[in-house]
């Protein structure tokens, strides 16, 4: 094919889809090949009292699976630096994590959200802006937190919580990073 009738001259090129191959393999290799870490072995156990007192959320296998963290999620103050490409890759990632989920169909459902939360980032991308990530975080949550009460069937405030307290932390160790590669203008 000619250069003159290539219809994708300009938007798919080869670093664009380097970086969608790579953050596409950061979200999906990084979940499944690593093991699951849920957010329940990293906070203290005075923490996961306070939040459920009875210890039933908690106990409960659905919704450990539901809050492994994911680290292709730390990319995502990053969509700023890297765009589109890394939306879908990161996207794809989580749909490939997705169909391995233990935790029902539903979760297949979850890349909508992740790109719809990356989205938000993108659009407000200015310099040192954190509205996007937050944005991502909430409604990841509370994505999240609908599944977990579908599924489990247990009381929204410890679900709510617990969902909050890993994406927050997950995103906000990407954007620490974020503010490193920034200022270090490695990106440039």
């Amino acid at each position: 094919m000619s250069k003159q009738n290539n219809p994708l001259k300009g938007i798919f090129n080869t670093s664009r889809f380097g970086l969608f191959v790579i953050t596409a393999g950061i979200t999906a290799a990084g979940s499944l090949g690593l093991p699951e870490t849920s957010i329940f072995t990293l906070l203290p156990s005075s923490l996961l009292t306070a939040i459920d007192p009875s210890g039933e959320v908690i106990a409960s296998e659905k919704l450990h699976v539901l809050l492994t963290i994911i680290p292709g999620f730390m990319l995502a103050p990053f969509i700023a630096f890297f765009g589109m490409a890394a939306i879908f890759g990161i996207t794809l990632g989580h749909l490939v994590i997705a169909t391995t989920s233990k935790v029902g169909a539903i979760d297949l459902l979850s890349p909508l959200f992740t790109f719809l939360g990356l989205f938000f980032i993108r659009q407000y991308k200015s310099p040192g802006n954190i509205i996007g990530p937050l944005i991502f975080v909430l409604l990841i949550s509370l994505w999240l937190s609908y599944v977990g009460i579908s599924v489990t069937g247990f009381n929204m405030l410890p679900v709510m919580l617990l969902t909050l307290i890993t994406q927050l932390g997950i995103v906000s160790v990407g954007y620490v990073f974020y503010l490193l590669a920034k200022q270090l203008k490695i990106f440039k």
